[in-house]
């Protein structure tokens, strides 16, 4: 009877645990208004991932396993939980924010760039697989690849129009009017 009531408890205590863990991530708000993460999907893997995986290291540790048949049940559950926290990190880490002159980013590992247009030497967009793909990289190094499909690229899309009229791509203020811009 006392292994039937920390059984319950846990599971109890693991159901706050992640339902406190989903409202919090609910109620953050984005430090830009045109900051985008990656989609909620991704999200709701690493929670499902999380949970079961959970719930699978409970029915595990918590039984008896003298002949230890148990032990790849708490092996998988252990791979479970990691796997969902991967997800969940990715999921925290990345974002990409298109900005007037330039394109600010963080990857899935956590390093932050910022891409200025003027500043773009490669720059393509290839279908791969059905979905297309954007890459862009700067003179200095830091490169972002993502589905132009999945998030609102239009800053850069106008800068990379840009481009395409005048040969070149646009230096800071002149696609919005400011400073830098040409009258002609």
């Amino acid at each position: 009877m006392s292994t039937f009531v920390v059984k319950v408890l846990l599971v109890l205590a693991v159901l706050i645990l992640v339902a406190a863990a989903i409202s919090r991530l609910r109620g953050r708000r984005s430090v830009g208004p045109v900051r985008q993460r990656m989609p909620k999907l991704v999200l709701f893997v690493g929670v499902l991932f999380v949970a079961l995986g959970g719930l699978l290291a409970l029915a595990s540790f918590t039984a008896a396993n003298p002949d230890g048949m148990l032990w790849p049940m708490r092996i998988a559950s252990a791979l479970i939980v990691l796997a969902g926290v991967c997800f969940l990190v990715m999921y925290r880490n990345f974002y990409v924010e298109p900005r007037a002159d330039e394109i600010a980013f963080r990857t899935v590992w956590g390093r932050e760039a910022v891409i200025a247009y003027a500043d773009i030497v490669d720059y393509s967009v290839q279908a791969s697989g059905g979905r297309l793909k954007l890459t862009v990289r700067a003179a200095s190094g830091p490169r972002l690849r993502l589905s132009p499909n999945l998030y609102d690229l239009s800053p850069l899309l106008r800068a990379s129009e840009f481009r395409q009229h005048n040969g070149r791509w646009p230096v800071r203020g002149e696609l919005h009017g400011g400073p830098g811009t040409l009258t002609r």
